[in-house]
């Protein structure tokens, strides 16, 4: 097409300047001169007009026609002079041979096309030939299912398929045999799954030591009825036990008592480290059934059992609950009572409110706790006069848990339930505390109770030494050790009072003529003060006894050249008495009641 026009640009610039000129020098007959050009089969149409647009040549031929693929070309015609328009002369050529050309060119393409296609459709019937046996292939292995042989039926054999065939067989038969083993692997492990199962459901119901039903498996075998009668027994001084001969041989001996318990035919269960639990038998009645476990402490108070070649022998205690909708916690209630009372055994009976006791004991245990968190718990301090000069001199700390009405809840209600928590010795902590900043700003002696446990433990004992550094109150501190609960870490409580001597604290021995210490241990324990039991003060005037006791330590404590505090002192006449005896201190309502001090004297 770019060919054709060029042939025709170059036609109508060969005419131009001959037409130009022609038109400039008025000469109207040119058709002429043009005859070479409009003769041409290329040529269509030629039409030449001057400026005023009048047509002065306007030749068509007669057998030509325009078509889409024509070319027409117009181009203005010049003045030789002045170089301006004087007319237009536009060609209009021919584009047949474009077209020839692209027709031939179409033809060519419909028949490359129709090849290609004809050899694609041809390879596509090869291929498909070709890939008849992988499609069978295909098809057999899509369906295979393990445990099952396929066998392939090829039309034609080729090299290839074969080796495929053969290398699938080969695979088939290894599958086959993986199956049997991961069949045979799988009911072996079945059968361990199963044999593992029994042993955990053994080791989940019955004790690893005795081989008896353990706690789980009695609490399961109780669901079967709603009331149940259980009794609960448990070896006294077990622990003891354990501690003189060791653990194996502790073990050793319970496998003896539960072979033995077994012999008695009361179908024990091991529910503890050192109890064993019994149920009331179907046939037997409850009169009975006590009557067996009497029998049973009985014999067992006079069987000899085996350690290393030493006899022993093992007492034991038994609680009973009959008939109750919680057995275990009955019969365990019903034990303790019994351990309480020095009983061999105790039934449970639930107007003794026993369990309502443990009930009041877990709420004034969390009450503890909640006091702790909430900053409840509060310290009072009770006046220590002095006998000579009637002035206060020290006081003594004592501990309250303060409502949130603002009541007070003295220390009997919650001590003893705190020191069988772990709160015992954050209370103590916490009291330390308060007082130690109190008289950081007074300048009297102050006490503050601990008991043995509290000197054991090694957090408190460490954050009592810390308190004393910053408030810088050690010279003034005493230390008060409950005698009445006796001392039995001797050496380690000793090593406290040295450890804390050498801060300067003072120590007094609290309650003291009631409990178990005597004075070779008040010697040894290099305490400064001995604060004597208020049992022996208040009835000093009216018991004899009392008075040859008190005057015993009185003379014990000038001797060692220590203090004296007498306590409960509750009116003149004790007051008096006590100072007539010589004793340094005195401490009680008539001296002065509990209350809450200041920072600073009023």
């Amino acid at each position: 097409m770019n060919s054709q026009k060029e042939k025709a640009s170059l036609l109508i610039d060969t005419i131009n300047p001959t037409v130009s000129l022609s038109l400039f020098l008025g000469m109207n007959d040119i058709g002429d001169k043009l005859s070479p050009i409009t003769q041409r089969n290329e040529v269509i149409a030629l039409k030449i007009s001057d400026a005023k647009g009048k047509i002065i040549l306007n030749y068509r031929q007669y057998n030509g026609s325009e078509t889409n693929d024509s070319i027409s070309i117009t181009e203005n015609l010049m003045d030789p002079s002045t170089l301006k328009p004087i007319g237009s002369i536009t060609l209009t050529y021919s584009g047949e041979e474009f077209t020839k050309t692209m027709n031939r060119f179409y033809t060519l393409y419909g028949w490359i096309t129709i090849s290609v296609l004809s050899i694609l459709w041809l390879m596509m019937l090869w291929i498909n030939r070709l890939l008849l046996p992988i499609t069978l292939i295909a098809h057999k292995v899509r369906n295979f299912k393990p445990g099952e042989k396929i066998s392939f039926d090829i039309p034609y054999t080729q090299r290839e398929f074969a080796q495929i065939i053969h290398s699938f067989e080969t695979m088939q038969e290894s599958v086959i045999q993986y199956s049997h083993e991961i069949e045979t692997i799988n009911n072996n492990l079945q059968i361990k799954i199963t044999e593992q199962t029994h042993k955990a459901t053994h080791h989940l119901y019955y004790d690893t030591l005795t081989s008896l039903p353990n706690r789980i498996k009695l609490q399961e075998d109780l669901l079967e009825k709603p009331n149940n009668t259980v009794a609960i027994l448990n070896i006294d001084d077990f622990k003891e036990i354990n501690d003189f001969f060791g653990i194996d041989a502790g073990d050793w001996l319970l496998t003896q008592i539960a072979r033995w318990l077994s012999e008695m035919k009361l179908k024990p269960y091991r529910i503890g480290g050192d109890e064993f639990a019994f149920r009331l038998k179907g046939e037997s009645s409850h009169v009975e059934f006590q009557h067996e476990i009497e029998l049973l402490l009985s014999l067992l108070s006079e069987k000899l059992f085996m350690i290393s070649d030493e006899t022993v022998h093992v007492r034991a205690t038994v609680g009973i609950a009959i008939d109750s909708d919680k057995p275990l916690i009955h019969a365990d209630v019903a034990l303790n009572k019994a351990r309480s009372a020095k009983l061999p055994y105790s039934v449970y009976d639930q107007s003794e409110g026993i369990e309502q006791q443990y009930q009041a004991n877990i709420a004034m245990s969390a009450q503890i706790r909640q006091a702790l968190i909430e900053h409840r718990i509060v310290c009072q301090y009770q006046p220590i006069v002095s006998c000579s000069s009637g002035k206060i001199e020290k006081f003594e700390t004592l501990v309250r848990i303060q409502n949130e009405d603002g009541s007070l809840i003295p220390p009997y209600d919650f001590l003893p339930i705190a020191q069988k928590t772990k709160l015992y010795h954050h209370i103590t902590q916490e009291v330390v505390y308060q007082a130690c900043h109190l008289f950081a700003a007074r300048h009297e002696q102050f006490s503050i109770n601990l008991s043995s446990s509290d000197m054991l433990d090694l957090r408190t004992v460490t954050t009592i030494e810390n308190i004393l550094r910053q408030t810088g109150t050690a010279n003034r501190v005493i230390f008060e050790i409950l005698e009445s609960e006796g001392i039995e870490n001797f050496d380690e409580v000793a090593s406290f009072i040295s450890r804390m001597k050498e801060l300067g604290v003072r120590f007094a021995i609290d309650d003291f003529g009631t409990g178990y210490s005597n004075f070779e241990n008040i010697l040894k324990l290099n305490v400064d003060i001995l604060k004597i039991d208020g049992s022996l003060i208040k009835a000093i005037n009216e018991n004899p006894r009392n008075r040859i006791v008190v005057e015993a330590i009185i003379d014990f404590a000038h001797r060692i050249e220590i203090d004296t505090v007498a306590e409960f002192v509750a009116s003149e006449e004790i007051l008096q008495k006590v100072t007539d005896l010589g004793i340094t201190y005195a401490q009680g309502f008539h001296t002065g009641k509990p209350l809450f001090l200041h920072q600073q004297l009023m």
